[in-house]
């Protein structure tokens, strides 16, 4: 089930760099993207915990949930309240995109180690 989350946050992240290039390229993103991008780091957080509680949980693997709920959080308030008024800030993008990877490669490593 974990590895299984780790492909839905890849997917995402990728999903997240499609995003990034559109807002570049000065093409628009509308809400239903930016929403099912958020949705869809839902749904691997819940594929991790349900994997943590089923299978072997490692520390690593409840530090990764721990800090991919923080992303997820972090990314529905600061994102809706920016979305609301005006474009969010390239810098919170990237610190939004960096804690995302820093999480996926926490969570590969959780589960290399527990493999």
């Amino acid at each position: 089930m974990q590895v299984l989350a780790l492909l839905v946050f890849v997917t995402v992240a990728f999903f997240g760099l499609y995003l990034v290039d559109r807002r570049r390229s000065n093409r628009k993103v509308n809400r239903f993207m930016i929403g099912s991008h958020g949705v869809a780091g839902c749904i691997g957080l819940l594929l991790l915990f349900v994997g943590q509680f089923k299978g072997n949980g490692s520390g690593w693997g409840w530090i990764s949930v721990g800090l991919f709920s923080l992303l997820l959080i972090f990314g529905f308030l600061v994102f809706g309240k920016w979305f609301k008024h005006r474009k969010t800030p390239s810098l919170i993008i990237a610190a939004h995109g960096v804690f995302a990877t820093i999480c996926i490669a926490i969570l590969t490593y959780s589960l290399i180690m527990v493999n």
